[in-house]
């Protein structure tokens, strides 16, 4: 898998990028794509209504909120079965996240990773034509009161957080080199 690190990224920019990931991606070589966003709002595939500017992507989930504190991973790789590809994509949050004191688990019922109610990764996959597209947030440092606007991928009761949040200072580019040795264990294995 090529490792490809964009910086930081204007959100309505990445839907080009990705398609065009995904291209190279068909004839070749599978990548993880890492940036950050501006602060921006956005939603899947799913219904959210709410009184804040938002931008419509083709992904799965709700309503949720990025910006330069998100660190986002994206895929575009070739996936012959969307289930193992998932199961490994949460493999690979679960390794990160291993590397923190915290208890943070996996809810099936409410797709994202937790620390109780408190959400502090998501993940949002379309497959189109055997390719993946979007991926993880994971809540390094995100500003949490914007975030807090709304509920997070639609999820009533439910309040995002952060590993800053809880206690834990990482620097963007500490938590890439983290993440993509999280990536690079679970899917190069």
């Amino acid at each position: 898998m090529k490792i490809v690190d964009l910086g930081k990224v204007i959100y309505v920019n990445i839907n080009d990028i990705l398609e065009d990931y995904m291209l190279l991606a068909k004839n070749g070589e599978d990548y993880l794509l890492l940036c950050t966003h501006d602060p921006v709002y956005t939603i899947g595939c799913e219904k959210y209504h709410c009184n804040l500017p938002i931008i419509q992507t083709d992904r799965g989930g709700s309503i949720t909120y990025f910006d330069e504190g998100t660190l986002m991973l994206y895929f575009a790789c070739k996936v012959f079965n969307p289930a193992k590809f998932y199961a490994k994509a949460l493999q690979a949050v679960e390794r990160f996240f291993s590397n923190f004191p915290l208890q943070i688990y996996y809810d099936k019922k409410r797709p994202g990773f937790y620390i109780k109610n408190r959400k502090i990764a998501s993940l949002g996959f379309r497959y189109k034509n055997g390719i993946s597209k979007h991926g993880v947030s994971l809540h390094i440092s995100p500003n949490l009161e914007n975030f807090n606007k709304i509920a997070p991928c639609g999820l009533e009761g439910i309040v995002a957080t952060s590993l800053q949040n809880e206690g834990i200072e990482l620097s963007i580019d500490k938590a890439k080199e983290l993440a993509i040795k999280a990536v690079e264990n679970v899917f190069e294995a």
